[in-house]
């Protein structure tokens, strides 16, 4: 996968957790880029919020592709702490997965829809860049909002450099 940026998103268990995930997960990344800092860095794509999926994640997640198909991307990496909040990288690079997939992954394997469930016990959290664009966020939020009412919160940002915590700030919906 080249030295581009490859796609990473954040599980917690509770949103009650999810404060001090952001704050731990930060200060990790910052550690690893502070070590390395030659290495390609990922894209934090958001945030899965669900008590079941930080223990039942399978290796891969099956995403869908442009041509209506799918395909399957294996999980390369996974570091935190069990139970609360486990950071997972992806072998694709992060221009190639997109927030919308994410989440259609994510439900289809350890939310919702794997337990066949019409309730909504999980939630997705948009994670932007510091330097994405507020209109690129906002376009990305209504079509989340569109297709999974009820469960995208608020996004959040991380700085670049990973320095920042969340949530650093909001991003307006309208």
């Amino acid at each position: 996968m080249s030295n581009e940026p490859c796609c990473a998103f954040l599980l917690v268990r509770r949103l009650a957790d999810l404060e001090r995930a952001g704050r731990e997960a930060a200060a990790y990344l910052s550690t690893l880029r502070r070590r390395s800092p030659a290495a390609a860095l990922e894209v934090i794509q958001g945030i899965w919020i669900d008590e079941t999926a930080t223990a039942n994640l399978p290796l891969a997640l099956v995403l869908p592709d442009a041509a209506g198909a799918s395909r399957s991307v294996r999980i390369t990496e996974a570091t935190g702490i069990e139970g609360i909040w486990m950071l997972y990288w992806l072998e694709a690079s992060a221009r190639t997965v997109s927030r919308v997939d994410l989440v259609a992954a994510l439900r289809d394997c350890v939310g919702d829809g794997a337990r066949g469930v019409a309730g909504s016990a999980s939630r997705f959290v948009p994670v932007f860049n510091g330097d994405a664009s507020e209109g690129r966020e906002r376009a990305e939020l209504r079509l989340l909002e569109a297709r999974y009412p009820g469960l995208v919160r608020p996004a959040v940002c991380f700085a670049v450099d990973g320095d920042r915590v969340l949530p650093p700030r909001a991003i307006d919906h309208a």
